[in-house]
């Protein structure tokens, strides 16, 4: 059983690899036990051999741009009730809209989106039906603050993640279930590299980019603090505000 006083169990989406790795490492050294969502399931088991000795870990493999791989999620929401949900599953591509398929950029809003919408809902119909006091935590981008050619779909995807969470927190804030949404810059993960088609010809430099454990660190400060949007780090939110003028 969990120690963590505040949470006793955690859902992780795109917890394979990036961001979402990392905070399972994060919260398992905080004794909260897990439900890991992913498409790698090898990489879901490796994960979970490494961190059973500290908590308990259980996998659901699924991929999020399918309805049944959501409904997989979603089935082991509603049996578990998991207190603390993460929504970290996400990707775009870089690139002039037009020069990919259609179907593809539907899919960007499939995984960042409705699945986002989905899993958000469910999660708090959960708590709420269970009385049971919750965080559900949206991983979204300073994208949205921005106007953004070469990741247009991306980054519309993620303004609305942006809107639905802020909103849903004032809806659900009295019934003891927080929506909250990260805004995290550029980070060290394969996002980059699935997103330009499996090539980075000119990697950004170091310092503009942070470690998916600093960005776990900060999510988790943030959950803390109940922060309904947080854009880290300064740089980026310095970029935001100036943006508007």
């Amino acid at each position: 059983m969990s120690k963590n006083e505040e949470f006793s169990l955690a859902l992780i989406t795109g917890a394979s690899s990036g961001i979402g790795e990392s905070l399972c490492d994060l919260l398992a050294s905080k004794k909260i036990n897990l439900l890991i969502n992913g498409r790698n399931t090898a990489k879901l088991k490796d994960i979970a051999l490494k961190l059973r000795p500290q908590v308990n870990v259980t996998i659901i493999p699924a991929d999020l741009a399918e309805k049944e791989g959501r409904t997989k999620v979603l089935e082991k929401i509603y049996e578990y009730v998991p207190d603390l949900v993460i929504n970290c599953a996400g990707f775009g591509f870089y690139g002039e809209a037009l020069t990919y398929e259609t179907e593809s950029q539907m899919e960007i809003l499939t995984v960042n989106g409705s699945a986002v919408l989905e899993l958000t809902l469910e999660a708090a119909r959960a708590l709420v039906s269970s009385d049971k006091k919750g965080v559900i935590l949206n991983v979204s981008s300073v994208a949205p603050m921005f106007v953004f050619p070469c990741a247009a779909v991306y980054s519309a995807s993620k303004a609305f993640v942006n809107q639905l969470s802020q909103s849903l927190d004032y809806e659900l804030k009295p019934h003891g279930v927080r929506v909250l949404a990260s805004c995290p810059g550029m980070v060290a993960t394969q996002f980059r590299r699935r997103a330009s088609g499996g090539f980075e010809a000119q990697p950004p430099s170091s310092s503009a980019v942070m470690t998916p454990y600093y960005a776990a660190q900060k999510i988790w400060s943030q959950i803390q603090k109940r922060k309904p949007l947080d854009i880290f780090n300064w740089k980026y939110g310095l970029m935001a505000f100036l943006s508007k003028y």
